[in-house]
């Protein structure tokens, strides 16, 4: 999400610069969508046909150069999430987008339906299963923030856990007029993840999701 500068009201109070939103997907997407409007309708992200979806920063720096769109110049900011969340939800996400098509993995969709979790893990831990081009969930989330050099290219990387307070914060930091939501939206009715686990999971999402949890220093 890129959102504009070119409007009437300024998102920056005291200067105008761009601002993007590299959104991870299942992380904190449709609280930070909130927080932005009006401006993320205006957003020009959106009219650039390859600038849509769930894009590397590598992914971005790309479609920018092709649309002369200067990415250096942008605050970058993310959010992250505990990679064992992140798992169910993903899991409860697609297996509830059957016949809806909003996930872009249809794959995904259609094979998880018969699924319970501990087959969504073993799905999970073989590389060879079907699996939508897209990649998403095969995916660590630190593979979404990092530039060609492996080195985390981001300005600002907010936590779900905590998302009002860290969005609240940078809100005041960067004096963005927003307003931070009171309640999450799209908020989930599944249990804690804790309860989906065994130590077979807990050891696979660990092993898959090394380099999130050495950076972000997430435990189970």
């Amino acid at each position: 999400m890129l959102v504009p500068q070119n409007t009437r009201e300024s998102l920056f109070r005291r200067s105008r610069r761009n601002i993007l939103f590299l959104h991870v997907p299942k992380c904190g997407g449709s609280f930070v969508e909130q927080a932005f409007l009006p401006w993320i309708r205006r957003c020009p992200s959106r009219r650039i046909r390859d600038a849509r979806g769930h894009l590397t920063y590598c992914e971005y720096t790309q479609v920018f150069d092709r649309h002369r769109v200067d990415l250096a110049s942008m605050h970058v900011f993310t959010v992250v999430r505990n990679p064992w969340a992140w798992h169910v939800s993903w899991f409860h996400y697609l297996k509830e987008d059957y016949g809806r098509g909003q996930s872009g993995m249809p794959t995904e969709v259609e094979l998880f339906q018969d699924y319970d979790f501990s087959d969504y893990l073993r799905w999970l831990a073989d590389d060879e299963a079907p699996t939508s081009p897209t990649r998403y969930i095969r995916k660590q989330q630190l593979d979404y923030l990092t530039d060609a050099s492996g080195t985390v290219a981001v300005d600002r990387i907010l936590r779900q856990e905590r998302l009002a307070d860290d969005l609240a914060r940078m809100a005041t930091e960067l004096d963005l007029a927003v307003t931070v939501p009171q309640c999450r939206a799209n908020s989930s009715s599944h249990g804690h993840y804790r309860e989906y686990y065994d130590d077979f999971g807990i050891d696979l999402v660990a092993r898959r999701h090394r380099d999130d949890i050495e950076t972000f220093g997430y435990t189970f």
